[in-house]
């Protein structure tokens, strides 16, 4: 039943985060801590997360703006084992309640159109760099913090995409492998359900990819953005 509900939510999804710039992880991590520890949960987003990346990096791979992976998207690795690191030393109670926490600003600062007007210079990459790393180490959440620094760039829809799925490759890349070494034998029991919701988020951002000249990308930010804030306060007050 887990899989059948996962899978569902699967696809609006895949279609939703490809046209607002979201990873797959920022909606499906809650999702999947649902039914799944948070630690397991995050290893299981974080694979699904890569293998779509990958067909996505695809077919976008004539856009991808590389001056800009090599002043955001180097640090990103740093971030990113520190953060897979840290997770082994946090429980998953305490797990939910930050990645609850953290799911409630990010979505905020979506949804508040004042904060959505904040630059943030591009001298300071960096650190957006770093940081977007640690989140996806930590609790599987990335795609936000990118998508803040890269929407400081003039630069079209698909060079955004692009670009994006490269940095959050090199992350999950990062990631998954310090996962592995703990979480390898729960993850044996779950690769037919992993499977299932590749191909479902393959499907999504096919059609994603169609949509992508003709959706208002500022609405599919503003819901997208409050689902993330719903299951944020739903996770940081033990609702779910």
């Amino acid at each position: 039943m887990e899989t059948l509900i996962i899978v569902i939510v699967t696809l609006p999804v895949a279609v939703v985060t490809l046209l607002t710039g979201f990873g797959l992880g920022t909606v499906l991590t809650p999702v999947f801590t649902i039914f799944y520890d948070v630690k397991l949960a995050v290893l299981m987003v974080a694979i699904v997360h890569l293998m779509n990346n990958l067909f996505k990096l695809y077919l976008f791979r004539a856009h991808v703006d590389l001056s800009i992976i090599k002043r955001f998207g180097l640090l990103s690795i740093a971030g990113a084992f520190i953060g897979a690191v840290l997770q082994f030393y946090i429980y998953s109670d305490q797990l939910k309640i930050f990645l609850g926490i953290v799911l409630i600003i990010l979505g905020g600062i979506e949804i508040i159109p004042a904060q959505r007007k904040v630059k943030i210079p591009p001298k300071v990459d960096f650190i957006g760099g770093f940081f977007s790393g640690l989140l996806g180490g930590l609790i599987g959440n990335q795609g936000a913090v990118r998508s803040a620094y890269l929407l400081n760039y003039q630069i079209t829809k698909e060079a955004f995409i692009a670009t994006a799925t490269v940095i959050a490759s090199v992350i999950d890349l990062t990631r998954i492998p310090i996962y592995l070494t703990s979480y390898r034998s729960q993850l044996a029991a779950q690769w037919a359900n992993i499977l299932a919701v590749v191909a479902v988020a393959y499907c999504g951002t096919l059609v994603g990819k169609r949509l992508l000249k003709r959706i208002d990308l500022g609405t599919f930010k503003k819901v997208v953005a409050g689902f993330v804030v719903l299951l944020g306060a739903g996770l940081a007050i033990g609702l779910i």
